[in-house]
């Protein structure tokens, strides 16, 4: 097993640890958090869910340190015990989906449904918590395996499939290593690779583009442009032809450049004319997000949702948009909640 944070030296950190040094093992969580957090997340399709499942897994590694017998690495075993606690956490829950996952598109100039309240969405996560914001070390391969396409399509695994794939292609685990995480046998391991595989398909390769690549910077200036001045054409030039255009917590999602920029045209842009809707540029899950906001009843502007967008590197055109109708995700990745008015 090798990853990007095994370069610790975490060997005198350790032994203290075990000889009951809180704050050595302190030291050692916090090496290894991020990490651990990406993994739970990949697992969970969930912020707020990874987290909490990297607590629990820090618990029980402190509580059963004394037995790491070290034929392993530590950071591998840390792992078995993240991927053995979300394996429990989803013991009879519902898996987290995307609109996409759930059915076909509308057909143009079809109305929304209303939320779906039934369904446990896909959440996007800030690129400060995944541990590698502002470090460029690594940031092709991350934004790789920590993309929402990528745990969208985790998501429709089960879960031994999700963590024999992400164990052995993501973190680069031995057949040997997945099977004694998991509790099975190596041939046990490469059925579980095989279904998984062929499951996620063509979503385990899929490279974002780079959001610090001087054409995708001006192609979201333009799209934030066509956004703030409510262009329709401006924005029917920054999507593919095929693009897709989804809105979790609801369940109906538009395919196609006409499709998707009919509905944003007569739902949006028709009624915020002249004035067009503010925006603010980020990023989350390795992606370029967006916050859009809208007047407050202060006259302030207020954050009221987050849109994800995938971009193909090749040509430089928007393939997906996932506007998260939810306003706290937005805040929860970094942006801020209300942009004050100088008037």
């Amino acid at each position: 097993m090798t990853t990007s944070n095994d370069a610790m030296d975490y060997e005198p950190i350790l032994a203290l640890a075990r000889a009951g040094d809180a704050t050595a093992f302190a030291e050692l969580a916090d090496h290894y958090r991020n990490p651990l957090f990406r993994h739970c997340y990949r697992m969970l399709g969930s912020g707020h869910e990874a987290e909490d499942a990297v607590q629990d897994t820090l618990l029980r590694a402190w509580q059963r340190l004394d037995t790491f017998d070290g034929r392993g690495s530590f950071p591998g075993w840390m792992y078995r015990i993240a991927t053995n606690v979300c394996i429990d956490r989803l013991r009879g829950r519902r898996r987290r989906t995307h609109p996409v996952s759930l059915g076909p598109p509308a057909a143009a100039g079809a109305l929304p449904t209303g939320p779906e309240p039934d369904v446990d969405w896909i959440e996007p996560v800030a690129d400060q918590v995944t541990g590698f914001a502002g470090n460029p070390e690594h940031q092709a391969l991350t934004r790789e395996r920590i993309s929402l396409a990528f745990v969208a399509a985790l998501q429709q695994l089960s879960a031994r499939q999700r963590a024999a794939l992400l164990l052995h292609d993501v973190l680069e685990f031995t057949h040997e290593e997945v099977a004694e995480a998991l509790d099975t046998s190596p041939s046990a391991v490469n059925s579980l690779l095989y279904r998984a595989r062929q499951a996620i398909g063509a979503s385990a390769t899929v490279v974002p583009a780079n959001p610090d690549d001087p054409a995708v910077k001006a192609l979201l200036a333009r799209y934030v442009r066509a956004w703030e001045l409510a262009d329709i054409s401006e924005l029917l030039a920054t999507v593919s032809d095929d693009v897709r255009f989804s809105m979790p917590p609801l369940s109906t999602w538009y395919e196609g450049s006409g499709a998707v920029t009919g509905f944003i045209e007569s739902a949006v842009f028709a009624h915020v004319r002249p004035h067009g809707i503010t925006m603010r540029v980020g990023r989350a899950n390795g992606q370029p997000a967006i916050a859009t906001y809208a007047p407050g009843p202060d006259g302030d502007l207020v954050v009221d949702g987050l849109q994800v967008l995938d971009i193909d590197p090749g040509t430089s055109r928007i393939t997906a948009i996932t506007s998260f109708r939810d306003p706290g995700l937005a805040v929860r990745c970094g942006f801020t909640e209300r942009i004050t008015s100088d008037l």
